[in-house]
């Protein structure tokens, strides 16, 4: 009995149980700007690794913030958020499994140059950062965005 009550409270505090239905050109808007501050965390990345700022003391918050974010970013493309001004191929939604499968790559990927860049090797961490963006943004660009 107590399973049902907390499934019904549950359920009546979801935007749905009221009704609620989400645009979904919200949705693309939010999706896009998730995406430009994975951009925007990938840019600082590479102006610290790079040695264009002194900010060596930020790249694991700009790690752990990725790390975060590509946590959500599959969600971010839900059914019906497949049309309008969106960059995004059909195929993240024809072929979800394989969507699913490149996430993954991308966030391992994304935990194999944390280790390195937490070594403190910044030769190193160039490398890998280098390996990063070809094993996990290039690689899901590559078949699930459109080109610029």
């Amino acid at each position: 009995m107590k399973k049902i009550i907390t499934l019904i409270v549950a359920l009546s505090v979801t935007p749905m149980a009221f009704g609620q239905e989400y645009n979904p050109e919200n949705i693309i808007k939010y999706r896009q700007d998730f995406m430009q501050g994975v951009k925007s965390h990938n840019n600082d990345i590479k102006a610290i690794v790079n040695g264009a700022v002194p900010f060596n003391s930020h790249l694991g918050m700009h790690l752990s913030a990725l790390e975060q974010m590509f946590d959500k970013i599959g969600g971010l493309f839900p059914e019906g958020s497949d049309f309008g001004d969106t960059k995004a191929k059909d195929a993240v939604w024809d072929n979800p499994q394989k969507f699913k499968d490149t996430v993954n790559k991308s966030k391992q990927a994304l935990a194999t140059f944390k280790q390195v860049a937490e070594k403190g090797d910044m030769k190193a961490t160039q490398m890998a950062f280098k390996q990063f963006g070809r094993g996990s943004c290039g690689s899901c660009h590559k078949s699930f965005k459109k080109k610029d």
